[in-house]
């Protein structure tokens, strides 16, 4: 048995498999069986989320805030309001996935930064009394987490897939696949497994404050 579906699973089991090209086969399996929600959760990745309650629970970095010391270069700033933790330490990422990519290989697989601007600047440059910029520094293996997560999401989708029967003929699927992927609650609502808030970050804010860029 051969299939479109069947071609996804080997293709997310290869890790030579670009990301990209990854998503763009499992956007037309999506748009070929008419389910909406998961076509749209693969446009967000490959275009970028421009809503922040859309971006799921594994796009949050984690990082370390540093300031700029013009003799000493970057160094940590240790926060103890939680209020401010909470709005700085976590950060969800709106990117795109091919420039999350880009940052990832051109970071020497190290670390990247996020910059704040001005008036997040001027806020702590007042809560530290030093007038200087600040950033949050992140592991860049926080960008991979996230591409292996789409992987993995991808692939348990195409499981759900097969096991329903729902394989696809080459680039084609008959009406009687399409009525059952649209009417199996677990295909048709997958995406509700990591889509929504992220309770246990409480992130208060976007990233109107901050760009990424590479360190």
């Amino acid at each position: 048995m051969s299939g479109i579906v069947l071609d996804l699973q080997k293709e997310s089991l290869d890790n030579n498999c670009d990301i990209l090209s990854l998503l763009r086969k499992a956007y037309l399996i999506a748009k070929k069986l008419k389910l909406n929600d998961f076509e749209e959760w693969i446009n967000n990745e490959l275009n970028g989320y421009t809503k922040e309650e859309n971006i799921p629970k594994y796009r949050v970095f984690r990082g370390e805030l540093k300031a700029w010391n013009p003799s000493y270069g970057w160094v940590p700033v240790v926060l103890t309001d939680d209020k401010w933790i909470k709005l700085l330490l976590f950060q969800k990422s709106y990117e795109s996935i091919s420039n999350l990519k880009n940052i990832y290989e051109n970071s020497n697989k190290n670390t990247f930064m996020i910059q704040f601007n001005g008036k997040i600047n001027q806020i702590l440059s007042e809560i530290c009394d030093f007038e200087t910029k600040f950033a949050l520094i992140v592991g860049s293996n926080q960008i991979y987490s996230i591409m292996e997560c789409i992987r993995n999401i991808i692939l348990d989708w195409s499981i759900k897939l097969e096991k329903a029967n729902i394989i696809g003929e080459g680039l084609q699927f008959s009406s009687e696949e399409k009525e059952t992927a649209n009417n199996m609650p677990i295909i048709n609502n997958y995406i509700n497994n990591f889509y929504g808030n992220v309770q246990d970050t409480q992130i208060q804010q976007n990233t109107d404050y901050s760009t990424q860029s590479q360190c």
